[in-house]
């Protein structure tokens, strides 16, 4: 394994974190469609720029990024939606400058980025929402990004000066420095000439707060070494704080007996926002209590808008996003907001596998997906949602609403408890509410087997292909979900995520 020792520059935080609260709709509805001022390639309208300040003079205003660059070539720019409160800035157009000057995007309530800003020079960038408004957030969409040309400039968020980093190395070298700093992805970095981590890179508690910008960490690889037991493996072993907006791509993670693997985090009591995982997440055979999710092993903290592809395979306890989600207790219960997974899960031994949780143990999902195929070859509990659904103690109940299943559910031993949305739930039942699996995909047509331990429990509903593409079922928030025949083959998708193309 590599040493992780190396200091690099940093910045000073000026203010510490007072907390990454993320409202509910703000992130869950699109920002684009509510876009008040937008920086694009189209001419300048309703905007006034004067001495470096760029303002709308009223809704529907458009910043022509050219001007814009031009006004960076020879001065520090700010654009503003504080006053008149026009309410969200998005930038559309590929933003770049090469000077010594900054430029401030200062938003009365959410700023979305859907192309690439570029620090080419020695300037910097200062980034602020809700100035003045509530609820709004930073964000990212598919092809959009920050970069920055050093880790020497400088880079601002709601006044918190963030230390840049350009490698894991120098990221998990600063965390261990300062567990609780403010670190920022400079660009994309290709993790291939790190070889092969036998632990996770960052293995301090992670309580700070880590902006990806929108970048993307590839080819990262973990093989935990030999015979290690009780291992937290990922990116992040554990988390307490926040990481938004990263991208992982070409992940394999292989964790030992007895570990506790995900693809971004091993263990979660933070904040997750609007990051996803690309890759393998796998298990020894004949680990005795693996716990394997896309992108988080085991949530007790908040998971929003992220999502996983590829495959998760061979662990007793399997999620394509979480493996376990909550604890014991309602001072640890995980929620899962907005997410979904398309990869595929494989279990071993006896199981509880689910398409985008294996254990809901008291934890909260709302308005989420899965639609990767589950599988298992021995006794096990497995359904195209969530495998185990509640505490195994009358009146300890999880929440699940406003989502569905759509993966095919195979056990090959015909042994299992299989149901097209929870393959079991726990004696104290669930709150379910609005919730269905697609009848035509899953493989499961009885529509009493929403759940496989027994017969239906109300609030699931069994619907074919057919009925699930016609129009959003009950329950489905048309300021959330969409439909369109291009995206997920027809069948639901959040507003505010959709697929990659």
């Amino acid at each position: 394994m590599l040493s992780l020792g190396k200091n690099s520059r940093r910045h000073r935080v000026t203010l510490r974190h007072v907390g990454s609260a993320v409202s509910l709709a703000a992130a869950l509805v699109s920002t684009a469609a509510y876009a008040d001022l937008t920086i694009s390639t189209g001419a300048s309208k309703n905007i006034v720029c004067t001495s470096g300040v760029c303002t709308p003079t009223k809704m529907n205003a458009n910043l022509n990024v050219t001007q814009l660059q031009t006004l960076l070539a020879s001065g520090n720019v700010k654009v503003t939606t504080v006053s008149p409160k026009v309410n969200f800035i998005v930038i559309n157009a590929e933003l770049s400058w090469a000077s010594s000057y900054a430029l401030t995007i200062d938003s009365y309530e959410s700023i979305k980025v859907n192309n690439s800003v570029a620090v080419d020079g020695t300037g910097g960038l200062s980034l602020v929402t809700n100035d003045g408004g509530a609820g709004g957030i930073l964000s990212f969409g598919p092809n959009g990004d920050a970069t920055f040309l050093s880790t020497a400039n400088n880079l601002t968020i709601n006044g918190n000066a963030y230390t840049l980093v350009n490698n894991i190395e120098t990221l998990a070298s600063d965390i261990a420095a300062d567990a609780g700093g403010y670190y920022a992805l400079a660009s994309s970095y290709n993790a291939t000439p790190d070889g092969t981590y036998e632990r996770s890179p960052v293995q301090t508690t992670f309580s700070g707060v880590f902006e990806g910008l929108g970048n993307t960490i590839t080819h990262l690889m973990i093989v935990s070494e030999e015979n290690a037991s009780y291992a937290q493996l990922g990116l992040f072993s554990v988390l307490t704080g926040t990481i938004e907006n990263l991208r992982l791509s070409a992940v394999s993670n292989t964790g030992g007996p007895d570990s506790t693997s995900g693809g971004l985090v091993a263990t979660n009591y933070g904040t997750l926002f609007d990051d996803s995982v690309v890759g393998t997440i796998a298990g020894v055979k004949g680990g005795s209590s693996l716990i394997l999710g896309g992108l988080v092993g085991v949530n007790l903290g908040s998971i929003t808008r992220c999502y996983t592809e590829g495959s998760v395979t061979n662990g007793p306890l399997v999620g394509g996003l979480v493996g376990q989600n909550g604890g014991a207790g309602p001072a640890v219960a995980g929620t899962i907001i907005g997410s979904y997974s398309t990869s595929s899960v494989k279990a071993t031994g006896h199981a509880s596998a689910g398409g985008l949780v294996g254990y809901d143990f008291l934890g909260t999902i709302s308005n989420s997906y899965a639609l990767g195929s589950v599988t298992a070859k021995s006794m096990s509990v497995l359904g195209g949602l969530i495998g185990f659904a509640g505490y195994s103690e009358p009146g300890i109940e999880p929440n699940v609403n406003s989502s569905y299943a759509a993966g095919k559910v195979t056990d090959y031993r015909d042994r299992s408890w299989a149901g097209g949305l929870i393959g079991s739930v726990g004696a104290g039942g669930s709150v379910i509410a609005n919730t269905y699996w697609d009848t035509t995909t899953s493989g499961i047509t009885n529509p009493s087997q929403g759940v496989g331990s027994i017969s239906n429990e109300s609030g699931i509903t069994g619907l074919s292909t057919t009925q699930l593409q016609a129009g959003l079922p009950i329950g489905f928030s048309s300021s959330i979900w969409a439909e369109s025949s291009s995206i997920n083959g027809g069948l639901p998708y959040l507003v505010a995520l959709p697929p990659p193309a």
